[in-house]
């Protein structure tokens, strides 16, 4: 499973896919909230074993899956 494939999955898991694209916006569109957000932080951290510098918990890296997706494989190859 690749990474979207499993941060997607995660919002599966918390109900919150309807509708929900790789490349959907997730604030815009209402997928997640200032408290979700939070649960994905912690979600993206333990799922790839990684540490999220606080300079890149932003709405840029978090705006969508994609974007994630991006930060984790940027993050992992650091």
């Amino acid at each position: 499973m690749d990474t979207k494939e499993r941060i997607y999955g995660f919002f599966v898991q918390k109900k919150r896919a309807d509708g929900l694209a790789y490349d959907t916006e997730l604030l815009r569109s209402r997928h997640i909230n200032s408290l979700f957000a939070l649960e994905i932080v912690r979600f993206v951290e333990k799922e790839f074993s990684i540490k999220i510098p606080r300079k890149e918990i932003s709405e840029a890296n978090f705006h969508s899956i994609d974007a994630m997706a991006a930060l984790v494989e940027r993050l992992r190859g650091a």
